[in-house]
């Protein structure tokens, strides 16, 4: 029996606060042998498979509890959340940033392989309704059912191409435009390195 959406939450969460608990029982038994680094990049591995199997909801709160894990357990004082070196706040914070990053980027990639996933059968749904629509209809009937389900076709194809498109040649245009307004009034560009590395980045991404 497949189970509910709301037992694959529940289970996605069990797994994620188990899995932090596993992993640090792991590195409790090694804290004298490796150092901040190394415990961090370990709760870091966990994050990113349960983003990648559970989604951003778990792997949020595998981040939080390992944050909490790593000041209580490994951070000196031990089995305090105080903080005695100011150096040890940066190390938390960028281990909560980036195991926040991981997560999201994870999960929205998982989320973009299940869009493609489904999308895929859709086509394929299409595809023998099509096929059979010639085999079981007379020619001229098979016609008209042809044009609608090529259209249906066309369609679930072509979805997933618009948003993407639509931002690169948004960027595209951008960038452009503004060359083109510097090179004719002989100005400065007004959109600086930073919105052109931004820009840039939409297209590559949107391009994947």
């Amino acid at each position: 029996m497949s189970s509910t959406p709301l037992q694959r939450a529940l289970s996605g969460y069990l797994i994620a606060a188990a899995g932090i608990g596993l992993v640090t029982l792991v590195l409790l038994a090694l804290r004298s042998h490796i150092n901040p680094a190394t415990i961090g990049f370990a709760y870091l591995l966990l994050i990113l498979c349960v983003a990648i199997v559970w989604g951003s909801a778990p792997a949020m709160l595998a981040s939080v509890l390992a944050i909490f894990c790593f000041n209580f357990f490994f951070l000196p004082p031990y089995h305090t959340l105080a903080i005695a070196d100011p150096q040890n706040w940066v190390a938390l914070t960028a281990l909560f940033i980036t195991s926040l990053a991981v997560g999201q980027l994870s999960a929205r990639a998982k989320h973009r392989a299940e869009e493609a996933e489904a999308a895929k059968r859709e086509v394929e749904r299409l595809y023998y309704e099509l096929q059979d629509s010639f085999e079981r209809s007379s020619q001229a009937k098979a016609l008209k059912q042809s044009e609608r389900l090529k259209s249906a076709l066309l369609d679930a194809v072509t979805h997933d191409f618009r948003t993407p498109l639509t931002s690169i040649k948004a960027s595209a245009t951008a960038m452009l435009a503004d060359l083109q307004t510097s090179e004719r009034n002989n100005a400065p560009l007004q959109i600086d390195n930073e919105g052109r590395k931004e820009m840039l980045q939409v297209i590559d991404e949107e391009a994947d």
